[in-house]
C-alpha cells in the first residue's frame, strides 16, 4: 500500500463514524422539513430528494450503530461520549413525525419494523454497556435511550395500526361536533374554514371505511353496500348525517382538499397517534428526556471537556441540538398549526383560538398551500406528432432504435407542456349532474342529457376498449376544435350561395368564446388533453391493462399521415378527416349544430372521466396523495361523497 492509500485509509478510519452520524442527522432534517409537504408539492426533484433520504436514513443509522459496536473496549471518556450517539441514532431510526412510510405499500411492512427495534436496541444497549464509566455522562445515555426506543416504537405502532385498520378507528378525535361557533365578529371566510374542517374530518373517517372495501369492478358510486360487508359497521354506513349541508360546489372543493390532506396524514405520517392520549404522553416523555440530556451535556462539558476530542464534543452538541430542534419543530408544526391541531381545538369548543392561529399561520412560514389536485396535465397527441423531432433516420443509422423506443414515455414527458389550471366553475357542474344521473336514475334527467343519449352517435362513443375510446375521442375533439372555424366559413358560404341567408346553425361567431358552446369547446379540449395525459404519463391510474408498446399500436391512424404535413396541425387534421377509415365520429360531429356538438362531447368526456376515476385502483390513488395529488384522485374522493353531502349542480 503506497503512502497516498495509507493516508486515505487513516483519514477514513478517523472520520467514517463521524460523517455517518452527521449524515444521519442531515437526513432527518430533510425528512422532517419535506416529508409531509409531499401532499401539495409535485416537484420531481423534491420527490427524488425525499425518496433518497427515506431509503438512506435507516441504512446510514444502522451502519453507524454497527461502527459504534466495533469501537475499542476501553474506559476512557472518548467512548463514554460516543456511547451517547447510539441512542440518538436509535431516535433517527424511529424517523420524524412527518413521514413513516414513503408509499402506501410500506405500511404492510410493519412486521419488519417490529423485529428491527429488538436488534437495534440490543446493539445500542451493548454500546452503552461496553462504554460505561459510572460517570454522570454515561448516565445521561439512559434517557437518550428511552427517547430513541419510544420513537422507534411509535413508527412500528403507526405502521401496524394503518395496515390493520378497517373501520376508520385510526382517525383521531371521533366526532368533533358540528356546532362550534366561531363567533359573530369573524368573517364568513373564517366560519367556512371551521365548517370545512369539521366536514372534512367526518368525510375522511367515513371514506377510510369505504376505501377498505373498495372494489373497482363492482363499485357503482355507492358506499353503503361496501361498508355493510363488515359486521362491526352495520350501523355505520357512510355517516355524514350530522354534516353541514353543502350546496356550494366551491365549498365542497375545499372540503375534499382538506379531506385528502387528512388522508395523507393518516397513511404516511404519525398523525394516528400524535393526537391520542398515549401519543401525547409519549411526546412529553421524549421531549423531557431530550431537554434533560441537553442540559446535562451543557453542565458537564465544562468540567471534563479537556478529556474529550473537540470534534466529538462538537458532533455530540450538534446531535443533541438537532434532536431538540426536531422536537420543537414537530411541536410547532403539528400541535399548533396543523389541521389536526385545529380539529382538537374545535372539539374542545375553542373555535376562536382556531381563527387566531389561522391568522398567525398566514404570515408565518407555515403558509396554507394549494393542492395540486386543482391542476390537470395536458397532452395534445396530434400536435406532438406534428412537431416532434425527426429522429427516425438517426435512430436507424445508429442501430439503437429499439433501445430508444423503450424510453418512449420519457420522450413524451419532455414534450408535455406546462400544466393547465382547471377552474371548478367549468367542470363541477357537469360532473355533479353526471353523478346525480348515474347514482340515482330516479332523478329526473336533464333534457339535453336525454337528447344526447338517444342520439345514434352515442353508441359510437363507447365502441372498443377504453384506450381506443380515448384515442378516437381525443382525435375527434382536436379535429373539431382546429377545423371548426373553417367549417363555419364554408357552410355559411354555401348557404349564402343557395338562398342568400346565413343558416341558424352558424349565426354564432366562431370567435365567441364567451358563449355557452364556446366555454364547452374549451372545456372539452382541456378534458381531452387531460385524458391523453393520463393515458401517456399516468396510465396506472386508468382502468386499463396494456403492454409497454400499447401507445404505438394505438396511434397507427395518426402515424400513417404524420409525414404528409409534418409541421401543420390543421393540415394534419384535414388529412385525418379525409383519409382515415376511423373518422366516423368526426364526420357525425361535423353534421351537428355547434351547441349540440360540444354539449355531446362535454357529456361523453365527463362520463369517461367519472368512469376512469370510479374504476381506478385504490392504492394508485392513495399513492398520488404523496405526489401532490392529481385531479383524477380528487374525483375519486368526490364521486361517492357527492350524494351524501347533498351536492347539486
Amino acid at each position: 500500500m503506497d503512502s497516498t492509500q495509507a493516508w486515505v485509509r487513516r483519514l477514513w478510519d478517523v472520520w467514517d463514524l463521524r460523517l455517518l452520524v452527521l449524515l444521519s442527522l442531515a437526513l432527518q432534517f430533510i425528512l422532517s422539513l419535506f416529508g409531509n409537504r409531499r401532499k401539495y408539492i409535485s416537484s420531481q426533484w423534491i420527490s427524488i430528494l425525499i425518496w433518497l433520504a427515506y431509503l438512506m436514513a435507516d441504512w446510514v443509522a444502522t451502519v453507524a450503530l454497527g461502527k459504534l459496536s466495533h469501537a475499542q473496549v476501553d474506559y476512557d471518556n472518548r467512548n463514554a461520549l460516543r456511547a451517547l450517539w447510539a441512542p440518538l441514532l436509535l431516535l433517527h431510526l424511529g424517523g420524524p413525525d412527518t413521514i413513516t412510510a414513503y408509499s402506501v405499500e410500506d405500511n404492510r411492512l410493519w412486521m419488519r419494523h417490529l423485529f428491527g427495534p429488538g436488534v437495534q436496541v440490543s446493539v445500542a444497549v451493548y454500546i452503552i454497556y461496553m462504554s460505561w464509566t459510572h460517570s454522570w455522562f454515561s448516565i445521561m445515555s439512559i434517557p437518550a435511550l428511552v427517547t430513541g426506543f419510544i420513537k422507534y416504537g411509535e413508527r412500528t405502532w403507526v405502521l401496524l395500526s394503518v395496515s390493520r385498520d378497517k373501520s376508520g378507528k385510526i382517525v383521531p378525535f371521533g366526532n368533533v361536533g358540528s356546532d362550534s361557533n366561531p363567533g359573530n365578529n369573524n368573517t364568513s371566510e373564517d366560519k367556512n374554514y371551521i365548517h370545512d374542517l369539521c366536514n372534512a374530518h367526518r368525510c375522511v373517517k367515513a371514506f377510510k371505511k369505504f376505501s377498505e372495501y373498495y372494489d373497482m369492478e363492482n363499485n357503482k358510486f355507492e358506499l353503503e353496500d361496501r361498508i355493510a360487508l363488515d359486521h362491526d359497521m352495520e350501523n355505520n354506513e357512510f355517516e355524514l348525517e350530522d354534516c353541514i349541508a353543502i350546496v356550494d360546489i366551491s365549498q365542497f372543493w375545499k372540503v375534499i382538499e382538506v379531506e385528502m390532506g387528512l388522508m395523507f396524514d393518516l397513511l404516511y405520517t404519525k398523525a394516528p397517534i400524535n393526537f391520542r392520549k398515549g401519543g401525547l404522553i409519549l411526546r412529553c416523555i421524549t421531549f423531557s428526556c431530550t431537554v434533560a440530556v441537553s442540559i446535562g451535556l451543557i453542565v458537564r462539558l465544562g468540567e471534563g471537556g479537556e478529556k474529550w476530542h473537540k470534534v466529538d464534543i462538537a458532533i455530540t452538541e450538534v446531535l443533541l441540538v438537532g434532536a431538540l430542534a426536531l422536537e420543537i419543530y414537530a411541536i410547532i408544526s403539528l400541535y399548533l398549526f396543523s389541521d389536526w391541531a385545529m380539529l382538537w381545538l374545535i372539539k374542545n369548543k375553542k373555535a376562536e383560538q382556531v381563527i387566531q392561529l389561522r391568522k398567525i399561520k398566514s404570515w408565518l412560514f407555515f403558509l396554507p398551500k394549494e393542492y395540486r389536485c386543482k391542476m390537470v396535465g395536458q397532452f395534445d397527441l396530434i400536435d406532438y406528432y406534428v412537431n416532434k423531432p425527426d429522429q427516425e433516420v438517426v435512430w436507424s443509422l445508429l442501430g439503437i432504435k429499439r433501445w430508444l423506443e423503450e424510453y418512449f414515455k420519457y420522450t413524451l414527458k419532455k414534450y408535455v407542456p406546462k400544466t393547465a389550471v382547471m377552474y371548478p366553475s367549468l367542470l363541477f357542474d357537469p360532473i355533479s349532474k353526471c353523478c346525480i344521473h348515474l347514482i340515482d336514475p330516479r332523478i329526473e334527467e336533464d333534457i339535453m342529457i336525454r337528447t344526447i343519449e338517444e342520439d345514434p352517435i352515442w353508441k359510437e362513443f363507447f365502441d372498443g376498449s377504453f384506450v381506443d375510446q380515448i384515442l378516437r375521442l381525443h382525435s375527434a375533439t382536436e379535429v373539431c376544435h382546429n377545423l371548426e372555424m373553417e367549417w363555419d366559413t364554408d357552410d355559411a358560404a354555401d348557404q349564402n350561395n343557395r338562398d342568400g341567408t346565413v343558416s341558424q346553425q352558424h349565426t354564432m361567431s366562431p370567435s365567441d368564446s364567451s358563449s355557452s358552446w364556446g366555454k364547452n369547446r374549451e372545456l372539452c379540449r382541456t378534458l381531452s388533453r387531460y385524458m391523453m395525459y393520463l393515458l401517456v404519463m399516468r396510465s396506472s391510474l386508468l382502468p386499463i391493462a396494456v403492454s409497454q408498446d400499447y401507445m404505438r399500436d394505438g396511434l397507427r391512424s395518426i402515424d400513417r399521415i404524420e409525414n404528409v404535413y409534418p409541421r401543420d396541425v390543421k393540415a394534419t387534421c384535414r388529412k385525418y378527416l379525409e383519409n382515415d377509415s376511423d373518422n366516423t365520429i368526426v364526420k357525425l360531429f361535423k353534421s351537428k349544430q355547434k351547441d349540440l356538438r360540444w354539449e355531446m362531447l362535454k357529456w361523453v368526456w365527463v362520463r369517461m372521466l367519472c368512469h376512469a376515476a370510479n374504476k381506478g385502483q385504490r392504492n394508485e390513488h392513495f399513492r398520488q396523495l404523496s405526489q401532490g395529488g392529481v385531479f383524477l384522485t380528487f374525483l375519486w374522493f368526490f364521486l361517492p361523497q357527492s350524494k351524501k353531502l347533498m351536492i347539486r349542480p
